[in-house]
């Protein structure tokens, strides 16, 4: 199982009127398990594509149209879309968009799912992929909820590629199946979570989203952002709550903690320097807004990964005797 990071839909570079296609050699190598997971953040189009395996396609942030011949989905952060081998599709972001995705080969997604019920909604569009179905397959997460599988999926796909890697992968993958299964049945809005609706929001509201992103550090203000986007002050704060679902201000704060929780995640760093690295100036401010978004401190977040990777070592004893 490997991972990496690219840009595009499924296929770096802009988009070409002859489709590609991911042949399984490409993907996979000469990897023990024929699973290979993709990051990528891109603002151009791409494709079209297809691949010799099946896709899962997480959408983590932003907004996109993703087409195939017969059909086009508008995404937003919580689509899940599941293709089969050989499908071709574009996409075409509106903004930043930043998706994760899973290539498995068909003959091991057949192995592997035939031991599973199809009431699991991902394990259900997986046994269409794989039995004939020759269209895209659409699961829409509440947002707040690929907000919190975000940092997994991120931290899936950016474990080194190495043999010794795969029982953690493996482990990871699960853990973000389970996690969609439990997310499937949360309603899509919840009071004062400001999950954004389906529509796709305002171009000033996609240009501020990824200024405030792309610029996580900066210290904004609402008159500063609004003059960014060419909107007054009190336009800029209307359009953010009736299609964001939360002001400027706490969208910034859940930003901010969801880059802190990507880097504890991700990376080494302590909890101070995660939290300067992803805009806080105070770190007791970072650790309450984080406990607030995620339910634990950050160092207990931290640790949760960081257990689980030093367990991935088939020589740890720290789990307990021999």
């Amino acid at each position: 199982m490997t991972s990496e990071r690219t840009r595009g839909f499924g296929k770096s570079g802009r988009h070409s009127a002859a489709a590609t296609t991911l042949a399984a050699s490409k993907l996979f190598g000469n990897a023990g398990v024929p699973v290979r997971v993709l990051e990528s953040i891109s603002s151009e189009p791409s494709g079209p594509v297809s691949a010799e395996s099946v896709k899962v396609i997480f959408m983590v942030v932003g907004w996109a149209e993703i087409r195939s011949a017969e059909e086009s989905i508008a995404a937003s952060s919580g689509t899940i879309l599941t293709l089969p081998a050989g499908l071709e599709c574009s996409g075409t972001p509106r903004g930043l968009a930043r998706t994760v995705t899973f290539y498995a080969h068909p003959d091991y997604l057949h192995d592997q799912v035939r031991w599973l019920g199809g009431v699991h909604p991902l394990v259900y569009q997986l046994h269409g992929a794989i039995n004939g179905d020759t269209g895209m397959q659409q699961l829409q997460l509440p947002a707040n909820a690929m907000r919190a599988l975000a940092p997994r999926l991120v931290h899936l796909s950016q474990l080194p590629r190495r043999s010794e890697n795969e029982f953690a992968m493996l482990s990871a993958a699960s853990d973000v199946f389970a996690a969609v299964g439990r997310y499937a049945g949360v309603p899509a809005r919840r009071i004062g979570d400001g999950d954004p609706t389906q529509t796709r929001p305002r171009a000033e509201v996609i240009a501020a989203t990824d200024l405030m992103r792309g610029q996580i550090s900066r210290t904004w203000s609402m008159e500063t952002l609004a003059r960014e986007v060419a909107l007054s002050p009190s336009q800029l704060r209307r359009l953010f709550n009736s299609q964001v679902g939360v002001s400027p201000a706490a969208y910034l704060a859940r930003l901010r903690a969801e880059k802190m929780a990507e880097l504890l995640a991700t990376t080494s760093m302590g909890v101070t320097q995660a939290a300067r690295e992803s805009g806080w100036r105070d770190a007791t401010v970072a650790a309450r807004n984080f406990k607030k978004r995620y339910g634990v401190s950050p160092r207990e977040y931290a640790a949760s990964f960081r257990v689980r990777d030093r367990c991935s070592n088939v020589d740890c004893r720290s789990c307990g005797p021999a």
